[in-house]
C-alpha cells in the first residue's frame, strides 16, 4: 500500500538552497517536486521555504535522494526517503555538522530523523550562518541555552519563542459543564511536561477554582471556559491540569532534568466555579494561587527576581521585555510569572518575588476567532504586518482554530487544530524581517500526538494525531535568524532610521495624551483644543511613517 503526505523546508540561512541533484527509486512523487518544469528548485535564503508533496508506490525498497548546496559556499546536505518496513526521511549532513548531529551521518538511526506522517506534514527546518550555530529540526530539548551565544544579547522583544494556548488543557480533570466534552473544550494533546519537552516557553494559564476529579470542591486548577451569555447554557467548559501539578512539571524540567531555560507562565481568564454565574477572582483568590507559586517548599524553584540596585529597575513596573535573555538564563534556569487581570502593587508582597504586572511584559493578543484555516493564515499575518513598529506590546501570532457554528459541540478541537498547525512551516518564515515578526508562536497541539502513544484514552486507532517533535523551536530559531542579518532590506539603514522616528513620535504622543488627562471634563478650553490638533498631526505622521515601513520591507505584495 503506497503512503503519501508533505514535506516543508525551511531555510533559516543567509545562503540560497541549490538542488544539485536528484533520484528516486519507484517512487510515485519525487523527482519532479525537486525539479519543477523542468530546472532544479532553489529555495530562497532567509525564510524561504517550499511545500513537498512526496508518495511511494505499494511495496517496499523504495526511496528518492536529493543533494542539496548552500549557495557560495561548501555546505552541502542530502535528504532522503525510502520504504523498508516502515516509511523514513531523513537529512545526511556531508560537509559539515549541526547541533546535536554529526558530518556524515549517512545511516538511518545516526542521523536526523524527519519523522513521516502519512497524509500529515513534516518538516526540515536549519537556521544559523556557520556549522558553529546551525541549528536543526528536532534540535536540543534546551534549545535556549543551546543557542545563548547566538540570541543571548538580545532582549526578550527582539526574540521568537514557541507558546501553547490553554496549554494546561490536556486533560479532563473534573465533569465538567452540560455539553463541554474533551473533543471540544481540550487543546492540547500533551501535558505542561510534554509540552517544555517539545520546546514551548510560553504558557496561557488560566486559574481556576472547582471540583476536581479527586472530590474536592475546592481545587486550584488550570481551566478553559467561556462566557456563551446564553441564559440556558450559561458557562461552558471544563478543568484541566492541577496548578499543582503544572508547578511540579515545571520543576522537573527545569530542576530535576537540567534544562537552562526561561519559562514565562501567563496567568489570566481567573473563574471560581463554584458559583451558579461563574465569577472573576478576588484579591483573596489570586493571593491564593500567588502562594502556591512562590512557596519555598512546595513552589517553583527558579522563579526570577528582578535584581536589586540596578538604576531604573522597579520590580513591579519595569518592562522585562527589554532585558536579555542572557540576564535570565546566564546562571542557570529562571521562570517568570505574568499576572494579566491582577495588578500588584509595589507594596504587594509578593512584589519582586517572580510575578510582574501585564505592563511589564504586555503581549497584544488577538485571535482570528475562526474555523476557516485560509482566514485564521489571513488574519495573523495582516495584523502581524499592521504591528510593525510598535515597541509598545509584544506580538503574539494566534494560529488557534476557534469552533463556530451550532454543530460545535461535536467537533475535535485538537483534530482542527492538527490541520492549522500543518500550515505554519511554508506561511509563516517568508513574512519575517528584522522589524515584524512574532515574538510568540502560539499554538493548540502543541508538539502534537505521536502514534502509538495513549493520551487521554486516545490511541492510534482513531488515527488522528500529527507529531511535530521539536519544530516549532526551531522555527522559532529560525526567525530568530532572519530578524538577525542586515543584508537585504534595512542593510541600508532605512529600517533603523524609521523606527527612530516612531519611536521618537510614539513618545510625544505620550506627552501630549498625559497633558490632556490633566484637563479633566474642560474640554473647551483652547489649550485642549490645541492638544487635540497635536494629537492629530502625530498620529498623520505615524500613520506616513507606517506607510513607509510596509513599503520599505515589501509588506502590501
Amino acid at each position: 500500500m503506497g503512503e503519501g503526505g508533505f514535506l516543508n523546508v525551511v531555510n533559516g540561512t543567509p545562503y540560497d538552497w541549490v538542488v544539485t541533484s536528484t533520484g528516486q527509486h519507484k517512487m510515485k512523487s519525487w523527482d519532479a517536486q525537486w525539479k519543477p518544469n523542468g530546472q532544479f528548485l532553489r529555495i530562497p535564503k532567509k525564510g524561504g521555504s517550499a511545500r513537498l508533496y512526496i508518495e511511494w508506490s505499494s511495496g517496499s525498497h523504495q526511496g528518492g535522494d536529493v543533494s542539496i548546496q548552500m549557495e557560495g559556499t561548501d555546505y552541502r546536505f542530502m535528504l532522503h526517503a525510502w520504504s523498508n518496513h516502515g516509511f523514513y526521511i531523513w537529512a545526511e549532513f556531508q560537509s559539515f555538522g549541526v547541533q546535536g548531529y554529526a558530518q556524515g551521518a549517512n545511516d538511518f538511526g545516526t542521523a536526523l530523523n524527519i519523522n513521516w506522517i502519512h497524509d500529515g506534514d513534516v518538516a526540515f527546518i536549519l537556521s544559523g550562518d556557520h556549522p558553529d550555530n546551525f541549528f536543526p529540526s528536532n534540535g536540543p530539548v534546551a534549545w535556549m541555552h543551546a543557542s545563548l551565544n547566538t540570541i543571548g544579547h538580545r532582549p526578550l522583544r527582539k526574540l521568537c519563542m514557541p507558546g501553547s494556548h490553554d496549554s494546561g488543557m490536556a486533560i479532563k480533570n473534573g465533569s465538567g459543564t452540560i455539553g463541554a466534552t474533551s473533543d471540544n473544550s481540550l487543546t492540547q494533546w500533551q501535558t505542561i511536561h510534554g509540552q517544555l519537552v517539545a520546546g514551548a516557553r510560553y504558557f496561557d494559564v488560566r486559574p481556576c477554582i472547582g471540583k476536581g476529579s479527586n472530590g474536592n470542591s475546592d481545587e486550584m486548577m488550570c481551566g478553559h471556559y467561556s462566557n456563551t451569555n446564553n441564559s440556558t447554557i450559561k458557562w461552558q467548559g471544563m478543568s484541566g491540569e492541577y496548578i499543582q501539578e503544572l508547578i511540579n512539571s515545571v520543576n522537573r524540567f527545569l530542576v530535576d532534568e537540567g534544562n537552562r531555560e526561561l519559562v514565562v507562565l501567563n496567568l489570566s481568564h481567573a473563574y471560581n466555579t463554584n458559583h451558579e454565574w461563574y465569577r472573576d477572582f478576588t484579591p483573596e483568590e489570586w493571593e491564593r494561587v500567588f502562594n502556591m507559586f512562590t512557596n519555598p517548599e512546595t513552589g517553583l524553584k527558579n522563579l526570577w527576581k528582578m535584581p536589586k540596585g540596578v538604576p531604573g529597575r522597579d520590580p513591579v513596573n519595569t518592562s522585562i521585555w527589554n532585558i536579555p535573555l542572557r540576564d535570565f538564563i546566564g546562571n542557570g534556569p529562571a521562570v517568570v510569572i505574568i499576572s494579566e487581570d491582577f495588578r500588584l502593587a509595589s507594596d504587594s508582597r509578593f512584589a519582586g518575588q517572580g510575578i510582574f504586572n501585564r505592563s511589564q511584559y504586555d503581549v497584544r493578543n488577538e485571535y482570528s476567532n475562526s474555523d476557516k484555516n485560509e482566514h485564521i493564515m489571513k488574519d495573523q499575518f495582516t495584523k502581524m504586518l499592521k504591528h510593525g513598529f510598535t515597541t509598545d506590546r509584544l506580538f503574539l501570532l494566534s494560529w488557534t482554530y476557534s469552533l463556530q457554528g451550532a454543530g460545535n459541540l461535536t467537533k475535535n478541537l485538537r483534530k482542527r487544530a492538527d490541520e492549522v498547525n500543518r500550515l505554519i512551516y511554508a506561511t509563516l518564515p517568508p513574512k519575517c524581517n528584522p522589524q515584524t515578526f512574532p515574538n510568540i508562536l502560539y499554538l493548540d497541539s502543541f508538539g502534537g500526538w505521536r502514534r502509538g502513544e495513549q493520551y487521554n484514552g486516545h490511541n492510534s486507532d482513531q488515527g488522528y494525531y500529527s507529531w511535530q517533535g521539536r519544530n516549532m523551536a526551531s522555527l522559532a530559531m529560525a526567525i530568530n535568524w532572519i530578524t538577525t542579518w542586515n543584508d537585504g532590506p534595512g542593510s541600508d539603514g532605512t529600517g533603523n532610521t524609521l523606527q527612530e522616528q516612531w519611536d521618537s513620535l510614539h513618545n510625544e504622543m505620550r506627552n501630549v495624551q498625559n497633558s490632556m488627562g490633566t484637563f479633566g471634563g474642560s474640554t473647551n478650553q483652547p489649550e485642549y483644543i490645541q492638544l487635540v490638533q497635536s494629537k492629530q498631526d502625530i498620529q498623520n505622521r505615524l500613520d506616513g511613517i507606517r506607510g513607509q515601513e510596509r513599503s520599505y520591507y515589501g509588506m502590501d505584495s
